[in-house]
């Protein structure tokens, strides 16, 4: 015979647990304090990974704290000195072009960028100024070549067109 087991009605309910609470099911970021430098130029993937390394290694807060702003400084720093070679390139650059048209070289870069902007309009002009490879040497020869086959009245690699002091005689059946 088994014997059934039956709830005892006069029995005081058992104590209940308080569910858990949605905030305790969710683990708490240990890192919330950390924040970047202000005008950080780190990424929030990239801050998002400091995060993760440093919770695999168990860095403290404020160590990450130091650890960001160290990169940060270092980032900067980074970014100052790829700007200053810039800018020594380009001050090159110009120096070269200056050396290579000599005395008159202002005139002839007026040529050079007249010819840019006739053949290439503003949108080659606005690259040419962002990238600064408008004072690149080779940039301003090319332009200044054309400019002169151009004034010329030259074809490149053609003979020099025909001048107007000829008759149509003479055009057409050669001097006499």
């Amino acid at each position: 015979m088994t014997e059934q087991l039956q709830p005892d009605l006069n029995a005081s309910p058992a104590p209940q647990t308080p569910a858990p609470s949605a905030q305790a099911a969710q683990p708490t970021d240990p890192y919330a304090a950390v924040s970047l430098p202000e005008n950080s130029s780190l990424s929030p993937e990239t801050f998002a990974a400091f995060k993760q390394v440093a919770a695999e290694v168990n860095l403290t807060p404020d160590a990450l704290q130091k650890w960001v702003s160290l990169e940060e400084t270092r980032l900067q720093a980074a970014a100052q000195q790829a700007g200053e070679q810039q800018r020594q390139k380009l001050a090159g650059w110009a120096r070269q072009t200056e050396q290579m048209f000599g005395s008159h070289w202002q005139e002839e870069v007026s040529k050079a960028v007249r010819a840019a902007d006739l053949f290439g309009g503003p949108q080659l002009r606005q690259l040419l100024e962002e990238t600064g490879l408008g004072n690149h040497p080779v940039m301003v020869r090319t332009f200044h070549t054309v400019a002169t086959r151009i004034s010329e009245d030259v074809a490149p690699g053609g003979a020099p067109g025909a001048t107007t002091d000829k008759t149509f005689t003479q055009a057409l059946y050669g001097k006499n």
